[in-house]
């Protein structure tokens, strides 16, 4: 059975297998030492962690070190780190915090309640009144030509009476792409994976009225984009968002008071 530290590691996805698990904790232990480290102290810390290893095995991965590089074998006294081996270190713990923050982030947007919801739509709004800017200064005349096309399909989805979810949500992620900021892309696309799982699992109050506001606007923003507006652009989609934000804001204050839970309920997203 693997210990918890080692199955820790390798649940971030930092590590592919046991064995590079085993290699960071001693280039880490070894690391932490103000002189060389023997293969028994090492044996004794990894104890300390519930790891527990003979001195051979200890002495096998060792050498697995110093074979690439990372260790070098300073006689009895044991094993000091070489500049590659401190480079690779600083590289794993840089890896090991990203995943912390990615999984920290993902578990952030998950919505489980109702003001989960709410935040998420402020959050949302606030950066894509930036992202729509940008989009205004930043976008080719071919991703402003397929913005139009995405118009045009959600025009069609509200006189056929479609669902227009995809072709709404399409219009924002456009524009995200437009601002060729991948770090708002990244967290706009994250926001919009929560949303398109409320609107598979529950009710949606996605009435005809609402989709018409909500073509007009987006048809507004991108007539601003076309003309490089991005003052007016920001100004369309901020009102944009707050129209949105206050159906969301209504729904949820009516759902909290009938006692009904998310999946019970409605969503009056885009």
């Amino acid at each position: 059975m693997i210990a918890d530290e080692r199955k820790r590691l390798l649940q971030t996805g930092v590590f592919k297998k046991e064995i590079d698990t085993v290699l960071f904790l001693l280039v880490k232990l070894i690391g932490s030492k103000e002189g060389p480290a023997g293969s028994w102290t090492l044996k004794e810390d990894f104890e300390k962690i519930g790891i527990v290893y003979g001195s051979a095995t200890i002495g096998r991965y060792l050498k697995m070190l110093d074979s690439r590089g990372y260790t070098v074998h300073k006689g009895k006294r044991g094993r000091l780190l070489t500049g590659e081996g401190q480079e690779w270190l600083r590289t794993m713990e840089e890896n090991l915090e990203r995943a912390r923050i990615r999984k920290q982030s993902s578990e952030a947007l998950q919505i489980n309640q109702y003001s989960d919801l709410i935040d998420l739509m402020k959050a949302r709004k606030a950066i894509e009144i930036e992202t729509v800017r940008l989009a205004a200064e930043n976008a080719s005349e071919q991703e402003i030509r397929q913005l139009r096309k995405t118009i045009n399909v959600y025009y069609r989805y509200i006189a056929e009476k479609k669902d227009f979810v995809d072709p709404a949500l399409d219009f924002h992620s456009i524009i995200a792409d437009m601002s060729h900021n991948r770090f708002m892309k990244a967290i706009l696309e994250m926001m919009f994976f929560e949303e398109k799982k409320i609107e598979n699992t529950i009710t949606q109050l996605k009435t005809r009225e609402q989709g018409n506001i909500y073509v007009i606007e987006h048809d507004d923003i991108t007539t601003a984009i076309e003309e490089r507006n991005p003052d007016l652009a920001a100004e369309l989609m901020s009102k944009h968002m707050d129209g949105i934000l206050e159906t969301v804001i209504l729904q949820v204050r009516q759902m909290e008071e009938s006692g009904k839970s998310l999946e019970e309920g409605g969503n009056p997203n885009e």
